[in-house]
C-alpha cells in the first residue's frame, strides 16, 4: 500500500522527519507519537503536498513527488485534523460540492452525497447548515468528505480530537466500518493510544521525526510474549545470576523475582537453563505488555526489541 526509503522532510532548515523507511501492507495502520512527532507531515508527504529533501517512495504504486501526484489525490481521501466547513451551508451541499472537486460529475457527486452522509449517520441531519452541528457531527462531516470520492486510501488525522466518550466511540466505530464495509485502506494518525489498540492491524510509532517502531499488532504482541517473570526455589547466587543473561536479558529483579526477555521463543527452554545451572525454577509466569507499555519503551529507545516487519 506504501513503501518509502530514507525519506526526509524538511521545513528550511528543521529536519521535520529523518531516514525512514517501512512498508506498509493494505489494512487499518496506527500512526502513532506524540504532538509533534511528525505524523502530519508525514501524511502531507505521502499526499504529495510536501517534497523530500531525500529518499523516496511510492503511495498504491505512484512515486512520491511525481508528476501524477494530482492524479494520486484521486485516488485518496484525506480527513483532516481540523475542519475548514462553511458554517451557513448544509452538509450535503458540502459534501456534493468536495464530490465535484473530486472529479466527480454533479449528479454523481450529489448521489454520492446522499450514500456517504446516510453512512456516517448524517442522514436526517444533512440539510442543516453545519453551523448548528456538534463537534462529534462535524468530525463525521470531514468523515464524509474524505469518502465521498470513493478512494482506495483514506487518511485519518487525529479523528477522534475533542470528542467526548461516546463520541470518540463511534467515530472508531466508523473506522472499522470504513475498512470492513468499503475495503478502503486506513492510515490512523492519533496521539491517543486507545484508539490505536482498538482499530488498528498494523503500528508505526514516531517520536521527533524518527522511526521509534513499526510492524504488525499481532507480530508486535508475540515478540512482547517472550517476557516471563521468573521465581525459583532458593535465592539464585552470583553465579548463577551472572548466568542468567544467557536466558535472557533481566528488565527487573525483584528480590529474587527475575523480570526476564527470554532470547528464544520457547519457555522450556528456562527449565533446561534452570538444570544446568543447578537452580530449582519453580514458577514461570508470562508478563504481557500493553500497548502504553510498549509506546513507552520505544519511545525511550528501546528499538530493538520493538522493530517487527511481519
Amino acid at each position: 500500500m506504501i513503501a518509502f526509503q530514507d525519506l526526509e522532510v524538511r521545513y528550511g532548515d528543521v529536519v521535520a522527519l529523518a531516514n525512514l523507511s517501512l512498508e506498509l501492507e493494505d489494512g487499518i495502520v496506527g500512526l502513532l507519537g506524540p504532538n509533534g512527532s511528525g505524523k502530519s507531515t508525514l501524511l502531507k508527504t505521502l499526499l504529495g503536498l510536501l517534497t523530500p529533501a531525500k529518499g523516496g517512495g511510492q503511495v498504491l504504486g505512484v512515486g512520491l513527488g511525481s508528476p501524477d501526484a494530482a492524479r494520486l489525490r484521486a485516488r485518496i481521501g484525506y480527513m483532516p485534523e481540523y475542519d475548514a466547513l462553511i458554517e451557513d451551508v448544509s452538509a450535503f451541499e458540502q459534501v456534493a460540492f468536495w464530490g465535484e472537486l473530486s472529479g466527480l460529475p454533479a449528479d454523481s457527486a450529489r448521489d454520492r452525497a446522499h450514500e456517504v452522509l446516510y453512512f456516517v449517520g448524517l442522514d436526517e441531519s444533512r440539510y442543516r447548515h453545519v453551523s448548528g452541528y456538534s463537534t462529534g457531527m462535524r468530525q463525521r462531516v470531514k468523515l464524509a468528505q474524505a469518502l465521498v470520492h470513493s478512494p482506495e486510501l483514506v487518511f485519518m488525522d487525529e479523528p477522534t480530537n475533542g470528542l467526548d466518550p461516546e463520541g470518540r466511540r463511534r467515530m472508531l466505530d466508523l473506522v472499522l466500518k470504513v475498512r470492513a464495509e468499503l475495503g478502503t485502506g486506513v492510515i490512523l494518525a492519533s496521539h491517543l493510544l486507545e484508539d490505536v489498540e482498538r482499530c488498528a492491524d498494523q503500528l508505526v510509532i514516531l517520536d521527533k521525526g524518527h522511526l521509534k517502531a513499526s510492524g504488525s499488532m499481532a507480530g508486535l504482541r508475540k515478540m512482547l510474549a517472550k517476557r516471563f517473570e521468573l521465581r525459583f526455589l532458593d535465592p539464585l547466587n552470583e553465579t548463577q545470576r551472572t548466568q542468567l543473561d544467557e536466558l535472557g536479558r533481566v528488565l527487573e529483579d525483584h528480590h529474587g523475582l527475575y523480570d526476564l526477555e527470554l532470547h528464544g521463543t520457547d519457555a522450556k527452554d528456562a527449565f533446561q537453563w534452570a538444570h544446568k545451572v543447578g537452580a530449582v525454577l519453580v514458577q514461570l509466569t508470562p508478563r504481557h505488555d500493553r500497548l502504553d507499555e510498549v509506546l513507552i519503551r520505544a519511545l525511550h529507545g528501546d528499538v530493538a526489541t520493538m522493530k517487527e516487519g511481519n
